[in-house]
């Protein structure tokens, strides 16, 4: 056997502005590091994306910057990013996220629409040598393509890229590790198309591999969401042979590390000054907007007919889960409306037949479907809560039936006319039901559109100064009676 390097790759994804974790985080990056180091092996730290989440207030008042901050006292090195990052910020916050950053942002598919340029903020490839071994860093992120389209970026299917590259940099180094933001499937789907990737770092399904996935040759590692684990992949290579010796993977739990002052301390600074950041005013309110996920309310209404107006669309369609706090009346902050709506949640208009429409109405109208719990595709909030509705209204009827209730529609008035089931209407709506199957004629709807790159509570911020859009909303559009 010949001389042996062997390479630690410690790891994390989909923090999601988890600030809480990070000193516990950078208790283990830099205890494993100096302990790795000091027996003579070779350490890299890495982020695979979603560090990011603006539904925290210290991210959503820098705009990333603090994660920025939080990333480079940490020791990270080599960094991708997610669609938390991509997606949810402004192109030109986007565009300076990274001005500050003490490691290298490595994304490959993402190019700017205006030049078909990588972004000044990061690199395709990265190569690192060390103690000998020559080591190809490929980054990649979810193709939310309509999205980073609109926002001013091209974006390029992960894994056709990681091909090309691997093609070309395979026979010029030792070993190739691809930070994917794509999810498992997508990485086993590399793993098993593309010869040559020795290991797949991962993130954006959030699973926690424990001791990795091995897919032919190729290593998969991932560590969960939230910071509760930092992901620790062990890579022995024969540097005279040229070949590969072992490679293992564990994951660390946070919870049993002490927290670094450093951090800490940063942390802590950036809150202060997110609370004062985030205190502006954005509106006053002359009644306040409760809260109630179980039936119709004037916020409810409210929430869907902002969208409505933003979109210029005939029916607002938005459900009252979406509405985690209420607001009181008098000033009106932006971190009230953060607390409130905290999803990087945007607006979209659908084209629905009058059928479709109804379809719709009569699923979110049933108790199981307002109680249903939902996670995912931008959603912080818990179950769906009843489905504030503009533009129309709904007539609809009780029954109990072995101690249940049901609802059914039994009329509904769009513009004051019956309900043309045959005619188009334009809806507007939250792009989560373009992507969540809980309502199939909005995912399967017509002439989409997306408004971006407002998140819902920005254009709240906006709607609030209308006292005619607030006044209308206290106007019931639901009537219903027992049968």
């Amino acid at each position: 056997m010949g001389k042996i390097c062997t390479l630690h790759l410690l790891h994390t994804n989909d923090i999601h502005s988890q600030f809480e974790k990070m000193p516990k985080i950078a208790t283990v990056l830099h205890t494993y590091r100096e302990q790795y180091v000091a027996q003579g092996d070779s350490v890299l730290t890495l982020d695979i994306g979603d560090h990011a989440d603006r539904a925290r207030m210290k991210t959503e008042a820098s705009f990333g910057q603090v994660n920025v901050a939080v990333l480079n006292q940490s020791g990270y090195q080599y960094v991708t990013i997610g669609n938390n990052e991509g997606v949810t910020l402004p192109k030109q916050k986007l565009d300076h996220l990274y001005d500050e950053a003490q490691f290298k942002v490595i994304v490959g598919n993402i190019r700017d629409n205006s030049n078909g340029q990588i972004p000044n903020w990061a690199v395709p490839y990265a190569i690192h040598e060390e103690a000998g071994l020559t080591i190809a860093l490929l980054g990649v992120t979810a193709a939310f393509t309509d999205f980073y389209h609109m926002l001013g970026w091209d974006v390029q299917d992960g894994i056709d890229l990681v091909r090309e590259q691997v093609k070309k940099l395979r026979p010029r180094v030792d070993a190739i590790i691809v930070l994917s933001h794509l999810g498992l499937h997508a990485d086993i789907e590399m793993a098993t198309q593309i010869e040559g990737i020795d290991v797949i770092l991962g993130g954006h399904t959030h699973q926690v591999l424990e001791q990795g996935q091995l897919v032919h040759d190729t290593l998969i590692a991932q560590a969960g969401n939230l910071g509760n684990f930092v992901g620790h992949v062990t890579f022995m290579f024969d540097l005279d042979q040229k070949v590969v010796i072992d490679k293992s993977a564990e994951v660390f739990a946070t919870e049993k590390f002490s927290d670094d002052a450093a951090i800490t301390a940063l942390i802590a600074a950036a809150k202060a000054e997110a609370v004062e950041v985030l205190s502006e005013p954005v509106a006053q309110l002359d009644q306040p907007f409760a809260v109630d996920w179980d039936r119709e309310t004037p916020f409810g209404t409210f929430l869907a007919a902002s969208l409505r107006a933003w979109t210029g669309a005939e029916i607002g369609l938005a459900t009252g889960g979406l509405l985690l706090t209420p607001l009181a009346a008098g000033k009106v902050t932006r971190h009230d409306l953060l607390a409130c709506l905290p999803h990087p949640i945007k607006p979209c208009a659908v084209t629905l037949t009058g059928a479709e429409l109804l379809a719709v109405l009569e699923c979110a109208l049933q108790p199981e479907m307002i109680q249903r719990k939902t996670r995912g595709y931008g959603f912080r909030g818990q179950v769906l809560g009843w489905m504030g509705v503009d533009g129309i209204e709904v007539y609809y009827q009780t029954s109990e039936a072995d101690g249940q209730t049901k609802w059914q529609i039994s009329r509904v008035e769009a513009g004051g006319q019956p309900l043309d089931l045959l005619r188009e209407y334009r809806v507007a709506t939250i792009d989560m039901f373009m992507f969540n199957p809980i309502f199939p004629q909005i995912r399967e709807g017509k002439e989409a559109q997306f408004f971006l790159p407002e998140v819902l509570r920005e254009v709240v911020a906006k709607t609030l100064s209308d006292p005619q859009l607030i006044a209308d909303s206290h106007i019931p559009r639901y009537h219903g009676q027992p049968s």
